[in-house]
This record gives C-alpha cells, sequence and structure tokens, in this order.
C-alpha cells in the first residue's frame, strides 16, 4: 500500500509564514496546527541553554493558569528536552528509555502541565537557541499516529525556516535595542524623513522634543523646525536635486522658545537599497541633540580605563557626548583630517569600529555626569 501523502497544506504554510516576526501570527499557527495534527495544544518555545526559564512560550488556547504554573514550577525540570536535532519524538518514545520509578513521575508531571501524549521536535535556528515545538493529547484520548508523526515530519522543514527567520528578527530587535539605548544615552533623537517632509521614522527622545514643541513640530506628520531661518535652510535642502556622492549633509541649529537649550539637527541624505517605505529613494536622516538629556562625558575621566593621549581622550568624550566628528574638530580647535587620524587611532586601542560601540563602551567604564538643570541654556552657548 503506498505511503500517504501529509504535504502540508496550503492554508497551513500560509498562516507559518504570514508573520514570522509576530506573535499573533505564531499562535494563530499554533491554532491551525493543533487542527491539523488533531490535537489538543500546539506549544511554540524557545529558550537558551542553561536559563532556568523560557525567552518566549506560546500556548494559544490553554490555560494561563496552568502556562504560569510551568514557567515558574516545571520549566527548570522538564524531562521532555534535549530531543534529536528536527527528530520527531514521541512520548512512548521518550518513555522507553526510562526506568519504571522515572516515568511514574514524568507521567505525574506531564499530567500536570502539557498533556498525556507527546510529539515533539527541537530545532535550532541560532547558536545557543533551542525551538520546542510540541502538540499534545489530553488525557483519555488516543496517541498519536503514523499519520500524525508523518504530518509533523513534513513540517519540521517549513518550521525550520520561520523559526530562522524568527530567531533573526530577535537579533536584529536586540542590536537596535542597544543601538536606542546607546544613541538615547547621547542624548540624540533620530527621524527619517523624506523630501516631502513625511516622518518616516522617528524614535523617543525625537517624539518628545515634538510632543512638548521644543524646536521640532509635527504637522499632518511631516515636520517643522521652530527657527524660522533653520526651517528654510532645510526647505532648500529638500528642494536641492541630490547630487552624486551628496553625502556631506548639512547642520541646522535650532533655538527653540522659552528656556530649552538650542537643538543641532544634523541632516544627512541616505539612500536605502530598497524603496521599502516610500517610492521616493532619496530619503533624509536626521540626527537631533537634546542637550537637556545629554550625558556628559569628561574626557580626563576617560583617559583611566582606556589607554587614550589626552587629544583622543577628549575626541572620544566629544563623539560620546554626541557630537559628530566635524562638530567636534571645530570645537576642539583641530582639523576635520586631524579629528579623523585621532578616530582612527581610538578605533584601534578600544576594539570598536562604530560610534554606537564606542559609546557603549565608555558607558559600561565611565560614569556620565547629567547636566544640572541650571546648564541648560548655556550647554550650547
Amino acid at each position: 500500500m503506498a505511503a500517504r501523502d501529509e504535504t502540508p497544506p496550503a492554508r497551513l504554510l500560509e498562516a507559518l509564514y504570514a508573520g514570522v516576526a509576530d506573535v499573533a501570527a505564531w499562535n494563530r499557527f499554533l491554532l491551525a496546527f493543533a487542527d491539523h495534527m488533531g490535537a489538543s495544544r500546539a506549544v511554540l518555545l524557545l529558550t537558551r541553554a542553561g536559563e532556568d526559564r523560557p525567552r518566549e512560550i506560546l500556548s494559544p488556547g490553554s490555560d494561563r493558569r496552568r502556562a504560569a504554573l510551568y514557567v515558574d514550577r516545571y520549566f527548570a525540570t522538564d524531562p521532555f528536552v534535549g530531543l534529536p536535532q528536527t527528530r520527531v519524538v514521541s512520548f512512548g518514545e521518550f518513555l522507553s528509555r526510562r526506568a519504571a520509578g522515572e516515568i511514574r513521575a514524568i507521567r505525574a508531571y506531564l499530567s500536570e502541565t502539557v498533556g498525556s501524549q507527546i510529539l515533539g521536535v527541537d530545532i535550532a535556528p541560532a547558536p545557543g537557541l533551542v525551538a520546542r515545538v510540541r502538540v499534545a493529547r489530553l488525557l483519555g484520548l488516543p496517541d498519536f499516529g503514523g499519520r500524525e508523526r508523518a504530518r509533523m515530519e513534513a513540517m519540521v522543514p517549513h518550521l525550520a525556516i520561520a523559526l530562522r527567520g524568527l530567531a533573526l528578527t530577535m537579533r536584529r530587535d536586540a542590536e537596535c535595542a542597544i543601538l536606542r539605548d546607546a544613541l538615547a544615552a547621547s542624548g540624540q533623537g533620530t527621524l527619517v524623513i523624506d523630501r516631502d517632509r513625511r516622518i518616516m521614522v522617528s524614535d523617543g527622545i525625537a517624539d518628545a522634543l515634538i510632543a512638548r514643541r521644543a524646536g521640532l513640530s509635527a504637522s499632518n506628520t511631516r515636520l517643522r523646525l521652530a527657527t524660522a531661518a533653520a526651517d528654510r535652510q532645510l526647505g532648500a535642502y529638500l528642494d536641492a536635486a541630490p547630487g552624486d556622492g551628496d553625502e556631506a549633509g548639512c547642520t541646522l541649529l535650532v533655538d527653540p522658545a522659552g528656556d530649552d537649550a538650542p537643538i543641532a539637527v544634523a541632516v544627512r541624505p541616505i539612500r536605502p537599497a530598497m524603496p521599502v517605505w516610500t517610492s521616493d529613494r532619496d530619503l533624509l536622516l536626521l540626527r537631533v541633540r537634546d542637550p537637556s538629556r545629554r550625558s556628559r562625558f569628561d574626557a580626563a575621566a576617560l583617559r583611566g580605563p582606556l589607554p587614550l593621549t589626552s587629544a583622543e581622550a577628549a575626541v572620544t568624550a566629544a563623539m560620546a557626548n554626541g557630537e559628530t566628528l566635524r562638530e567636534a574638530a571645530s570645537r576642539l580647535g583641530i582639523t576635520y583630517n586631524t579629528a579623523r587620524a585621532h578616530l582612527r587611532a581610538i578605533f584601534a586601542k578600544t576594539g570598536t569600529t562604530r560610534q554606537a560601540e564606542l559609546l557603549a563602551l565608555v558607558q559600561t567604564l565611565v560614569p556620565a555626569r547629567q547636566p544640572a538643570a541650571t546648564d541648560r541654556r548655556h550647554a550650547q552657548r
């Protein structure tokens, strides 16, 4: 008799690939997968070796109390782990390699957690990260048979692809969070706008400045600068046809009303490889320095933990405080080329390659002095 074709149906694959980085999409897939497997529930658990709590656990339709109980009480002692990579293992196979006393304990454990009958597969989508995929039937239901095993085996290659996408997204999100923290510590906000001034992306610092109209404002999602001259300069820059090699950009000084210190807005063209947000490929990156939030790193304090000369420490402190290299060179009274030479030496001595990495290193080694409220108005004057 010919083996039955258990190729996953298109609707199930559509559910899997609908949003590999979206928790709601994974929950919808797990519900569809449980139905496809004739299971009471399907579970996805992400963890790292040696951790006593999962990074993520998704079990749509499960009782929340039981799920919380599993994380708090049972995760660290879960016996159904360490399965051969990408190999579907049944509950019966797992028990066949255990002693009788251990089997009784495992059955008691499972009755309190997942269910009575289980099919599982472990997939490592990234180094150190393990995804445990489990489908379970509750007490009183028949065990999974050959048909269900074949169905799960047919899904393993697709699960591996989707989980790799999820792992890459998790890594990207972690890297972005580190970069956001580094930028926030330097007092720099970030916006991306198109040549119609539409705000495509903005971070928390920029959003806060816009919300309190501290030099920046948004009208129908279009950016405006509080100082008329700076706003006209931005408009002229936006209207100018971008030329080849036009990468220098410009820096605008915005003087908000009230007691807020002047804000420097560095404008630079960026050209994404693909027009992700708009048909206009010529987007602009705006870096906004908010002196009221910026941490102050002192050049002298950097020379203790870092093997820097006085000149290199001055450039490092300037970069850590959010200045561009050109701004630092101008304030320190050195040429831009000299500042670049110092920066190359700094990167070589600290083992960093980017300003964000340098800032992260400085933050871990040297405490920053927060500017006092009375310093705000004089910070840039």
